[in-house]
């Protein structure tokens, strides 16, 4: 209402962000070895390489940390990839081994490396292709000018030098000038074994390792109580108060579950089955596109979580039915009945999964720590979980948590509470015409969600703005998920298909 915002900027495009070409070569050899007639061996190699990017006319632009300066690449006399190592390329071999105990039990390992694929598509915003100004206030308690003043006109650089200066308050992408690409081991080990009576069961682990996993690390944050002036860049290059994201090779995740799965087949009429993983993932950050919490090196550990996408249980109930009537079928093999009762084939998939985690924050005003998140404190030993949905019902107890008022990170970590899991029932119903003997009509109706269950979000977690009675309450439902699809809703849809 006062017209004086702790914040404020605008962006604008100076150069087009599609003109940006992100290379990449690979070459792969690969064998397979009968040793004997219970072993058989699967091995190669994969030699993968990622060129720093260029723009279809000249090199990328990056800012240099040390001569805080933005380099062109391929004009003036900086070089078209500015100096930027990316190596020679990386091997990652992989291997597959499958053993077949008796003609009942086969054992199955496997082994192998991928290279991080991920490009420098980044590149496409770094300043100057886009100008991105933010004014910051010196501390939270201040503003960095008034709406009746306005945002100050950008001015736009001119690039034959091939080297820029980067005006205070802009932000930024750049990349480390030796960019040691990250890559994925993954593992497994399985067993499966026929059961009798068309059951078949298989149990395995299967775990991955990603090293140095790529992030989006701002390197021009403060340490707490400093604020703008403190912030890491400002100190060596006095008015670097923009913020700074390095994409880099940054730290270890891995993920590791027990992966079970039991089938049945029913004598050529379908199948179905039942499959349950028990897993855990452990990042630094979700994913490539997002960010840290805490950016200061001083705070890097404190990432170290599960997964934002984490679900320990994950279990599965599916099958496929065809009737047994009509035509090669064994009920109603001709005549009106096999007309009206052939074709038919229903499908079915219950999924039900344990819910996401979630941060319990804090207001940051007291931390006044700039590109650092806050946590609240945990006040009690053990947060009690009510898990009840509703107008003032507390998915979790309140009052287990604080918010902060000193110049200092909450007790809390990252993800360290867990939102309400969902479940879900998907049923369809086929109907097959045999039109000619190539050509096939299928009618298909088709339900999911098909008892409208609701899938409930996380609920409201800050400690410092939500209204106590209603403190960590769920006010809405569940976004996409890879497994249930985009929505909670039941949804309803009919189809013809042809096949010839």
């Amino acid at each position: 209402m006062l017209g004086t915002p702790n914040a404020f900027g605008k962006d604008v495009q100076y150069i087009n962000p599609s003109a940006v070409r992100m290379p990449a070569y690979g070459f792969y050899i690969r064998d397979q070895w009968q040793v004997n007639r219970k072993l058989t061996l699967n091995y190669g190699t994969r030699w993968e390489r990622y060129p720093y990017a260029y723009r279809d006319h000249r090199g990328a632009e990056r800012y240099d940390v040390d001569l805080d300066r933005v380099l062109i690449g391929g004009l003036g006399s900086t070089p078209k990839d500015q100096g930027v190592d990316v190596g020679i390329g990386q091997l990652a071999p992989r291997l597959g081994i499958a053993y077949r105990a008796n003609e009942k039990t086969v054992l199955r390992a496997g082994y192998g490396i991928s290279i991080d694929p991920d490009s420098f598509r980044r590149l496409r915003d770094n300043y100057p292709a886009t100008v991105s100004t933010t004014f910051n206030a010196p501390s939270t308690f201040e503003s960095p000018g008034s709406l009746r003043t306005g945002i100050p006109a950008i001015v736009v650089p001119s690039l034959e030098s091939g080297v820029i200066a980067l005006p205070s308050a802009v932000n930024t992408n750049t990349v480390p000038t030796k960019f040691n690409r990250g890559y994925i081991q993954s593992f497994n080990a399985t067993v499966q074994r026929d059961m009798g009576f068309g059951f078949t069961l298989q149990v395995g682990y299967v775990g991955t390792r990603a090293i140095r996993q790529t992030a989006l690390l701002n390197i021009n944050a403060s340490l707490p109580g400093t604020g703008n002036p403190g912030r890491a860049l400002n100190l060596r290059h006095p008015g670097r108060l923009g913020n700074i994201t390095m994409y880099t090779p940054f730290n270890t995740s891995n993920y590791n579950s027990l992966q079970m799965q039991l089938r049945k087949q029913l004598a050529g009429n379908g199948m179905f089955g039942v499959s349950y993983t028990w897993s855990k993932a452990i990042t630094f950050a979700d994913n490539n596109d997002s960010g840290l919490m805490w950016h200061s090196p001083e705070f890097w550990a404190r990432n170290r979580a599960v997964a934002g996408f984490d679900r320990p249980h994950n279990l599965q109930v599916y099958g496929v039915y065809e009737m047994p009537f009509g035509k090669g079928k064994k009920y109603a093999t001709s005549g009106a009945a096999a007309w009206i009762l052939g074709g038919w084939q229903t499908n079915g998939l219950m999924s039900i999964l344990s819910g996401t985690p979630f941060t319990v924050g804090a207001a940051g005003t007291s931390l006044n720590a700039q590109a650092n998140g806050q946590t609240a404190d945990q006040v009690k030993a053990d947060v009690t979980k009510g898990k009840r949905v509703g107008p003032g019902q507390s998915w979790f107890d309140p009052e287990a948590f604080a918010p902060i008022t000193t110049v200092r990170f909450g007790t809390s970590g990252r993800n360290a509470m867990r939102g309400p899991g969902s479940i879900q029932l998907d049923a369809s119903l086929f109907r097959n015409f045999q039109i000619t003997e190539k050509l096939r009509l299928q009618f298909r109706a088709e339900s999911f969600s098909i008892t409208n269950t609701p899938r409930f979000g996380n609920p409201g977690a800050n400690a410092s703005s939500l209204i106590r009675n209603a403190d960590g309450s769920i006010r809405s439902l569940g976004g996409y998920t890879e497994v249930l699809g985009a929505s909670g809703e039941r949804e309803i849809r009919f189809a013809l298909k042809l096949f010839f």
